[in-house]
Parts: C-alpha cells; sequence; structure tokens
C-alpha cells in the first residue's frame, strides 16, 4: 500500500521519527474507531465538534444534519478544517479523597 505524503500543515514537527504517512496504518487507526472532532471556523469564531465517522476507500464521512453549522461550513468554502481521532483504550474510575 502506497503512503500519503505530508505537507507544510500536516507533517508532525514534534517528534517525527514516531510518525508514520503509510496509508494501512493510518486507516487501521481511523477504522478501530468512531468518534472523531472536527475544526473550523465559522463567522470568526473556532469551533471543535464531537461528532460519529466512518470510512469507505480513501472517502471519510462525517455523521451529521445538512442543516448543522458543521457541515453547512464545511460544505462551503472553509479555508481551515482539522480532524483530530479520539483513541481511548481504557477508562478508569476512582474516588476523590477530597468528596465525601
Amino acid at each position: 500500500m502506497s503512503e500519503f505524503t505530508p505537507t507544510e500543515r500536516t507533517q508532525v514537527k514534534r517528534l517525527p521519527k514516531r510518525a508514520t504517512y503509510d496509508r494501512e496504518t493510518v486507516y487501521g487507526i481511523l477504522d478501530a474507531g468512531f468518534v472523531c472532532h472536527v475544526g473550523f471556523n465559522a463567522d470568526g469564531q473556532p469551533y471543535v465538534i464531537p461528532t460519529n465517522y466512518g470510512r469507505a476507500g480513501d472517502t471519510l464521512y462525517l455523521h451529521g444534519s445538512p442543516a448543522s453549522r458543521m457541515l453547512r461550513t464545511l460544505s462551503g468554502v472553509c479555508p481551515f478544517a482539522s480532524r483530530s481521532r479520539t483513541w481511548m483504550d481504557s477508562c478508569s474510575r476512582a474516588r476523590c479523597s477530597t468528596i465525601p
């Protein structure tokens, strides 16, 4: 499988030796989850919206209503949009000693 070509905006700057641009690895990370955070700018205001997603081939599908601010903004001319995949392996619960 081929690799993605990093751009100035997508190239990992901190600890670049740990980065991988291999499609199989990137698609494996995407396919293991279903929640991402989409960041965009609408009317000069930044927003980050958690949403579900799915992938088919090279296309990433975002869940949402066509009337939502996020999808209306992304379907138009959006100079910058960011998608961040959240990977949570486990969740731990503990009592806090400061709360009775």
